[in-house]
């Protein structure tokens, strides 16, 4: 239900509430000053506490414009109403506080009731009015956070392995390039021993590797990588 509906129902409860719903309020008081000005209090209590409501909602309304950068915004027009249906419920508050000094003291406590009880609902209706315009002006300040997007479904990649390269030649091929086999191989029979491979460091060290028969020689192959 929204506050523009809401006002005439809370103007009817008000007047339930306080007693003027039916023709016969006004022969009540009328024949009662006491309860005419029980009545009027009442009124005038329902009515200031209305305008405190008001009062509130305005200053919650200026909040919201205050925070909002720009020039005159919506939420500045907000503000402006709930400050106005304020002024108007406070007015109305004095109007019934008059109105229950007249049954109080004067001649027909009954029309200070019933005035009273009138100006209790045009404050309650002005509250109404000024806590809508103020939640308004705090929905425009402060939005909620937009929704986010729903994912797009992804297709699943399919997962891609890395393929090994595998070369013929072993790590060992490069020796026949780095090592000059004529000028180690001292007897010239093609083969290099033990002896005539401990001048050359690398020979020496990984010897029984590169001897991949395990004659106890280094052929020219075996330094290139084969038996």
């Amino acid at each position: 239900m929204n506050s523009a509906n809401s006002l005439p129902l809370l103007t009817a409860a008000l007047a339930v509430a306080l007693g003027i719903a039916s023709p016969a309020f006004a022969q009540r008081t009328a024949a009662n000053p006491a309860k005419s000005a029980q009545q009027a209090q009442s009124a005038a209590q329902t009515a200031s506490d209305q305008a405190e409501i008001a009062r509130q909602s305005a200053q919650r309304a200026r909040d919201a414009a205050a925070a909002t950068p720009g020039g005159y915004t919506t939420v500045h027009q907000h503000a402006d109403a709930a400050q106005k249906a304020s002024n108007k419920a406070v007015n109305a508050a004095y109007d019934a506080r008059g109105a229950q000094g007249v049954a109080d003291v004067g001649a027909n406590p009954a029309m200070g009731a019933a005035d009273a009880s009138a100006a209790a609902s045009v404050a309650g209706s002005a509250s109404a009015e000024a806590q809508a315009q103020a939640d308004a002006a705090a929905l425009e300040a402060n939005p909620p956070p937009a929704s986010p997007p729903p994912r797009a479904a992804t297709a699943a990649s399919a997962s891609v392995q890395p393929q090994a390269t595998i070369t013929s030649s072993p790590p060992n091929s490069t020796l026949a390039a780095k090592v000059d086999f004529n000028a180690l191989d001292l007897d010239r029979d093609g083969n290099l021993t033990r002896a005539e491979a401990a001048s050359n460091t690398t020979l020496a060290t990984d010897f029984n590797t590169i001897d991949a028969n395990h004659d106890g020689h280094l052929s020219q192959r075996e330094l290139a990588g084969g038996k």
